[in-house]
């Protein structure tokens, strides 16, 4: 009889070295225990995990994701193994079995394409995907990949413009939305083009928010928010950024990569930043309070901090900063979903207008960014909307 090897339902976690698979964990009653990996002999609990089936096929070790949940990915390992036990038996009988190939869900493939951008510290991008694949699973109401049709996807369109949202925030779901069952290997010829919007200029903060919002944050919120907006980083290279990246003799920072926390710059081009006076002498009494960390900004146990972005709208709810006018608002929600109108990159925006607005020229604009191509500074340019404008305005011979 041909050789047959059970499936095991396997546990994948993210540790400080990357991503890792032990056994799931089993009670005493047989049952898989929720996020608990089976790692030297003993019951550990992890955080950031997702299930895989473990199996064999021509003597080679196959992994099918399973997803979080515990229920569906047992009901997955049991039926891999049942189809393989079946195949083994009709094997040894002399029957051709024409395998099947196992359906991809829509759950379980949301959750790796969510633990691969996780995987590449795309924090951010793993928010939004979650936000996205879990609406649209609840609306399609399908299981499998394969079920959806090219309906589903304008039906999904159509649900987010009754629910108010804008032309621009649907095409940005569906590109987010798109990535994902390309991903999951769909048709890419099944899904709709990307909805089409106005596009805006690059909206930067006024000088009254700048000052609400750092007036209202704490010593390192205020770091996190300066760092966005004075330096011009993005929010991983605020996670990642190390007291050795600052040079305060010379007075600059270098953004670089955290090759221990799996950390790459855009691009894979360092690049060295001015840092102002203000901001080297917070930098300065912030490390004397944390004199044994690595990172400037980490978490109490000095990891990078995943969760700066829903700091910032936990500041902005608690301070009633918000727009007022916004999905977020309107909903009152504390996390990644709270007003639209703040986040860590608009900072960043504010960094590039301001410093053109200032007559430094694009090249140097263009470094400071970490831009790889010029166009990308260029939008930037918008008119500035200031009272030295409209006076020169208003002083011309028309």
């Amino acid at each position: 009889m041909t050789e047959h090897k059970a499936a095991t339902l396997m546990i994948r976690y993210r540790t400080a070295e990357g991503w890792k698979r032990c056994p799931a964990v089993r009670g005493a009653n047989g049952r898989i225990r929720p996020g608990f990996a089976l790692i030297e002999g003993e019951p550990v609990k992890v955080d950031r995990y997702y299930y895989e089936v473990r199996y064999y096929e021509n003597r080679q070790v196959q992994y099918e994701n399973a997803g979080k949940n515990v229920s569906e990915a047992e009901t997955l390992r049991q039926r891999i193994e049942h189809q393989s036990t079946a195949k083994a038996i009709a094997e040894s009988a002399g029957l051709k079995v024409e395998a099947q190939e196992t359906r991809k869900t829509l759950k379980g493939t949301a959750e790796e394409y969510i633990q691969d951008a996780l995987g590449r510290q795309a924090t951010e991008a793993a928010a939004q995907a979650r936000l996205v694949t879990d609406e649209f699973i609840r609306l399609v109401r399908k299981t499998y990949i394969d079920e959806l049709t090219r309906q589903d996807v304008l039906r999904f369109h159509e649900a987010l413009r009754k629910r108010g949202c804008s032309d621009r925030t649907v095409s940005n779901k569906h590109a987010r939305l798109a990535s994902w069952l390309r991903f999951a290997g769909y048709d890419k010829s099944q899904i709709p083009p990307q909805p089409k919007y106005e596009k805006q200029l690059p909206t930067i903060y006024s000088q009254d928010q700048i000052s609400s919002i750092l007036g209202a944050a704490d010593c390192r919120m205020y770091i996190v928010i300066s760092l966005a907006l004075k330096c011009g980083l993005r929010d991983q290279e605020i996670q990642h950024l190390e007291w050795s990246s600052i040079d305060f003799a010379k007075k600059v920072l270098i953004v670089r990569g955290n090759p221990k926390w799996g950390f790459k710059v855009k691009d894979s081009e360092q690049r060295s930043v001015p840092i102002p006076a203000d901001l080297l002498s917070e930098l300065t009494r912030w490390k004397k309070m944390h004199a044994t960390a690595s990172l400037v900004v980490g978490t109490d146990k000095d990891r990078p901090s995943t969760k700066l972005l829903r700091e910032l709208k936990e500041l902005v709810r608690r301070e009633k900063l918000g727009c007022g006018h916004c999905e977020g608002c309107k909903t009152g929600e504390s996390t990644d979903t709270g007003c639209k109108e703040w986040t860590l990159h608009k900072f960043r925006r504010t960094y590039a207008t301001r410093l053109l607005r200032s007559g430094l020229d694009l090249s140097t604009v263009q470094k400071l960014m970490g831009h790889s191509d010029l166009a990308s500074t260029m939008r930037y340019l918008s008119p500035a909307e200031s009272v030295e404008l409209q006076d020169f305005i208003n002083g011309m011979k028309w």
